[in-house]
C-alpha cells in the first residue's frame, strides 16, 4: 500500500437614620386647646422656676450587615458537533472522522487519506487478493511488522486482535523515525476471504496518547461494504 506523504459585591449597607428629637418646653394660650388647664398664680417673692433640659434619647451606633458573597454561574459545556460519514466508491466502505478534518479520496494505487491539514493523518486503503486465494492475518501481520521496522527502525508496542464489523483482524501500534521526526505509527486491518482493508494512522510522538484515542474512535466506526 503506498500512502503520500504528509484546541457586587453588593454592599447592603443598613441605613438607618437617627433622629434626635429635642423637646423644648411651650406654653399655650389657655383658648388654644379645649383641655387648658388655668395654673395659680405665682406668689411674688418665690423666684421663677427654672425648666429642666430634656435629656436626649442615647445614640445606637449602626450595625453594618455581612456582605454577600456572590455565586459564580456554572459555565455550559460546550455541545459537541457530530462527526461526518464519508463513503469510498473505489474501495467501497463507509467512516466517520472529525468535522473539521478533510478528506482527500485516493487514486489508483493511493489510499484515502483524512487529515486536519497536520498530523495526525489516517489512511485507509483496500487489497483484492486473486481468485481462489485467502487472505491470512497472520502473514500479513509479519509483513506489516517487517514494512514498519524497515522503513522507520520502527519498534512493536502493541499487537492486538480486532473485529470490524463481523471482520477479523489486527491492531498495531509502533514507534519510529521519519525523516529525522519521532513518530507513533498504527495500523488496523481486518480481512475477509481474499478482500482485506487497511485503516494505518501516521502521527507524532509527542501527542501518542491522544492520537491512540482518536484513531480507536476513527477505525470503530469503519464499516465494508
Amino acid at each position: 500500500m503506498q500512502r503520500p506523504g504528509i484546541n457586587y459585591r453588593v454592599v447592603l449597607a443598613l441605613a438607618v437614620t437617627l433622629v434626635v428629637a429635642a423637646c423644648g418646653s411651650e406654653t399655650t394660650p389657655p383658648s388654644a386647646s379645649p383641655l387648658a388647664v388655668v395654673q395659680p398664680s405665682a406668689s411674688p417673692s418665690s423666684p421663677a422656676a427654672t425648666p429642666r433640659p430634656t435629656p436626649s434619647p442615647a445614640l445606637t451606633p449602626a450595625t453594618a450587615s455581612p456582605t454577600p458573597t456572590a455565586t459564580p454561574s456554572p459555565t455550559p459545556a460546550p455541545t459537541p458537533v457530530p462527526w461526518k460519514a464519508y463513503t469510498s466508491k473505489r474501495y467501497h466502505y463507509k467512516i466517520k472522522y472529525p468535522p473539521d478534518w478533510i478528506v482527500t479520496a485516493g487514486s489508483s494505487g493511493l489510499a484515502d487519506q483524512f487529515d486536519g491539514y497536520d498530523f495526525p493523518v489516517v489512511y485507509v486503503s483496500r487489497d483484492v487478493l486473486a481468485a481462489g486465494r485467502i487472505a491470512s492475518i497472520s502473514l500479513t501481520t509479519r509483513h506489516q511488522i517487517a514494512y514498519y521496522k524497515s522503513h522507520y527502525k520502527a519498534k512493536l508496542l502493541a499487537n492486538k486482535s480486532i473485529k470490524l464489523a463481523g471482520w477479523s483482524g489486527r491492531l498495531l501500534i509502533f514507534s519510529g523515525v521519519d525523516n529525522g521526526v519521532r513518530k507513533q505509527f498504527q495500523t488496523a486491518y481486518v480481512a475477509k476471504g481474499r478482500v482485506g482493508y487497511f485503516v494505518d494512522m501516521e502521527g507524532l510522538l509527542d501527542t501518542a496518547n491522544d492520537d491512540k484515542a482518536i484513531f480507536k474512535k476513527i477505525y470503530l466506526t469503519f464499516r465494508p461494504h
